[in-house]
């Protein structure tokens, strides 16, 4: 059985907790609508979400740890490598809870996890291949193929190598994740969802075993206004780049890709 774990930002680092909550609840019924019942969700949160919507296999779990400062981080000098220190400290937040979810994933009769982020989508088939081929593939798989998409846009934008720029990318076997200590603030501890590319080196070399390619597109890296990362700012900035590479890549957003993701406009008040 696989596992997903998406993990919720705190209220009080939420730029607009109503949208937020609009995504989080689009992403658990995208998660949810799996062709293939067997699967946990573990939602991992601070703050109880705020969504009109339920179900069986939803586990919603309080994350019973405190928020972690930058100069609380043991590991600063591999951390100041790549993050600044604003988003270290989210970067830190989330993976303590995608590991937290994970623990608890397993205790519930998880085989595999998968980290999601709160406003991604995902493929309907995923639990179904996940849980058809887990005794022929040991380590896992990446997905490679996933598509971009713009709030509100009527055109995907097709990545071959999504997993460069989205962490909820990999799905890996229970023990091939270590559990932490969550009293300890090392920030390498809990970021194997978050390591985006470095995810398949790391389980290469740390474990010597290779997660398999997933065959089909299975993510929808989703760009809006609440974005951690500034993609939404430099999508704006570059609009003829991003013109002709919807004509290069561009997708056109089916009525079959909307069910498939449940990919939905979202109504705000």
């Amino acid at each position: 059985m696989i596992g997903f774990v998406v993990p919720v930002k705190p209220k009080n680092i939420s730029k607009d907790w109503a949208y937020d909550n609009l995504l989080l609840e689009r992403t658990a019924k995208s998660i949810c609508a799996q062709t293939d019942q067997r699967f946990k969700l573990m939602i991992v949160y601070n703050d109880f979400p705020e969504i009109n919507f339920s179900h069986p296999n939803i586990l919603f779990i309080h994350f019973p740890f405190p928020s972690v400062a930058f100069d609380e981080i043991e590991d600063l000098d591999y951390v100041l490598k790549y993050y600044s220190k604003e988003y270290a400290e989210k970067m830190m937040d989330k993976g303590k809870k995608i590991h937290y979810g994970c623990k608890m994933g397993i205790e519930a009769g998880c085989q595999y996890l998968m980290g999601i982020d709160s406003d991604d989508l995902i493929s309907n088939k995923l639990a179904a291949f996940v849980n058809d081929n887990c005794g022929k593939n040991g380590a896992g798989w990446r997905i490679k193929k996933g598509f971009i998409y713009k709030e509100d846009s009527k055109i995907l934008i097709k990545k071959y190598d999504i997993q460069n720029i989205n962490g909820g990318t990999h799905i890996i076997r229970k023990d091939l994740i270590t559990i932490p200590d969550f009293t300890a603030n090392i920030f390498w501890n809990y970021n194997l969802f978050e390591a985006h590319g470095y995810t398949y080196s790391r389980i290469k070399d740390f474990h010597q075993e290779i997660l398999s390619d997933y065959p089909f597109f299975g993510i929808i890296y989703i760009i809006h206004k609440n974005n951690y990362s500034n993609i939404l700012q430099l999508t704006n900035a570059r609009p003829f780049k991003n013109f002709i590479k919807k004509i290069i890549k561009g997708k056109f957003l089916s009525g079959e890709i909307r069910k498939e993701f449940n990919l939905y406009k979202l109504t705000t008040a």
